[in-house]
């Protein structure tokens, strides 16, 4: 990696946190092998005539706050002028974001990661629906009574999910006897105006929802999310208690039921959420997880992503 220049496209520094961010982890990683790094936000990007453009200003990320060091002033550069260009931009995956995908798309020399033709084609609460056999009964719509059917018909409990929304945001669990049930499904889909998606609740979510990082096709590395005695959600972002684990013989076979596609399109860097034998969600615009798996004895894997790009 030495000498590559890499451009980093994500959210506002100031909300790094230095423990936990993979972005700042794969940053960190980067420098360590002699690259060079330049920030970049999503409004940044631009096309001039038919060129991809955008602004940027040369970084270096540092371990303590502030997260980083100004090393030049912002730039205009032509996204082809670097090797590797990484865009780990937080959902939501909203219109902004759909015509980043457009410009990214025209880039003819910088390896572009995750790809953006396949982020664009892989909405992260969509995506699963390509492999039937390894997720629970879902369903997306939003029409109320079709989803209150779907519960009756999955035991009674099932979980709601806004489907533009990241870290555990919107997640609703839902029950047979639940008298807000119409009023909450009336809020989620703006009344019936928004698809969300519902699945059918997996009482394993007590034991913890795992998070498996994937590179290139392959599975390195997992931790166990446990959600506290009064959320349903094991999410990091709200609370959920991190310990390491083992990939099991399901998590295994999960992985390679989906490992050709990911290659194929070209979802290089993915986080699965695993709950009991099901996945959840394939999340592929920024998964994290890999400072706690590093924290806890398992792979370095900010070191894996940077050999398997080479």
């Amino acid at each position: 990696m030495e000498n590559k220049k890499i451009a980093i496209i994500m959210d506002a520094l100031e909300t790094v946190n230095i423990e936990k961010d993979t972005t700042f982890a794969l940053a960190l990683e980067a420098q360590s092998q002699k690259s060079r790094l330049w920030f970049v936000s999503i409004d940044d990007l631009m096309v001039r005539e038919t060129t991809p453009y955008c602004f940027a200003r040369e970084i270096q990320f540092q371990r303590k706050y502030p997260c980083y060091q100004w090393l030049n002033l912002q730039e205009t550069i032509n996204l082809d002028e670097f090797d590797i260009i990484l865009i780990r931009k937080d959902p939501p995956f909203d219109e902004k974001y759909f015509f980043a995908t457009h410009i990214l798309e025209q880039c003819k020399k910088a390896k572009v990661v995750n790809n953006p033709t396949a982020l664009r084609n892989a909405p992260e609460k969509i995506y699963s629906l390509n492999f039937p056999e390894t997720i629970p009964p879902t369903i997306i719509t939003s029409d109320a009574n079709e989803i209150h059917n779907f519960m009756n018909q999955n035991g009674g409990e099932i979980i709601l999910k806004p489907l533009n929304k990241c870290g555990g945001s919107g997640i609703i669990y839902m029950h047979q006897q639940d008298k807000n049930f119409y009023s909450m499904v009336d809020v989620l889909t703006q009344e019936g105006n928004e698809y969300i998606m519902a699945q059918r609740y997996l009482p394993e979510i007590r034991q913890g929802d795992k998070r498996v990082i994937c590179v290139n096709g392959k599975a390195y590395g997992a931790i166990l999310r446990i959600p506290n005695e009064m959320d349903h959600r094991g999410n990091i972002h709200v609370g959920g208690q991190v310990v390491i684990s083992e990939l099991t013989s399901r998590d295994k076979w999960l992985v390679d039921q989906i490992s050709e596609n990911l290659q194929k399109d070209g979802l290089f860097f993915v986080g699965l959420d695993i709950i009991g034998d099901y996945i959840t969600e394939i999340n592929v615009t920024s998964p994290t997880g890999i400072q706690e798996i590093l924290e806890f004895g398992g792979a370095d894997i900010a070191k894996i992503f940077w050999d398997e790009l080479k």
